[in-house]
């Protein structure tokens, strides 16, 4: 089953609309998009996390491992217009504009909610403490609220969106805007709940004043 609805999030510049899906499947359903050494590579080569962050790679389990004991898995795909950042004139900065405001609150939501029904994937890296007590050689400060995102658990994110939505994952390149951009995380669970469940959670939450 699948929810789509739209939301709106205020902001110093005016209201933004943005597109929430959420589509229920199993978590062992993802089992094939697994390649974390491939990902593992990627993030060694281009990110400045890797082996920074308690989160990210090499110390993120593997995704199988992470979601054991777990028999549902929501999948939320948030996506937004980017013609709604043109008061921005550089295009990367409307881009991280536009991530920051869905990552912000997806995870906010996702948080909220994952003590009651179980556990989270995050839209990135954890950012509980800042700096992470990786680059000072200490143990994690919060082990069992840390999150991950699927790229940190060797998921190929590009490929469980192209399966499960309609809309691909589209990227910023050589200062070139898409047309939008997009955000994915899931919610773990054994409850007995349905995405409409989790739809009218998620608008109870941010309904607008």
């Amino acid at each position: 089953m699948k929810a789509v609805f739209e939301c709106s999030a205020l902001s110093k510049s005016g209201e933004k609309s943005y597109t929430v899906e959420i589509v229920e499947t199993q978590p062992q359903l993802l089992e094939s998009y697994i390649d974390k050494k491939y990902f593992e590579q990627l993030c060694m080569q281009g990110c400045p996390n890797y082996n920074k962050k308690w989160s990210c790679p090499p110390f993120s389990p593997v995704y199988d491992d992470f979601t054991k004991g777990k028999k549902k898995l929501f999948l939320f795909y948030l996506h937004i217009n980017m013609l709604q950042f043109s008061y921005i004139k550089n295009n990367y900065l409307k881009i991280k504009a536009a991530n920051m405001m869905l990552k912000a609150r997806a995870d906010k939501f996702l948080c909220q909610i994952a003590s009651e029904y179980g556990g989270y994937i995050s839209t990135g890296s954890c950012r509980l403490c800042k700096p992470c007590k990786c680059k000072s050689g200490l143990p994690c400060a919060h082990p069992n609220r840390m999150t991950f995102s699927f790229e940190s658990l060797g998921i190929d994110v590009g490929q469980l969106v192209n399966a499960y939505f309609d809309r691909p994952l589209l990227w910023y390149k050589s200062g070139v805007l898409p047309e939008y951009t997009s955000v994915v995380c899931g919610l773990l669970t054994n409850k007995m709940i349905t995405t409409k469940d989790l739809c009218q959670e998620y608008l109870r939450h941010y309904r607008k004043y």
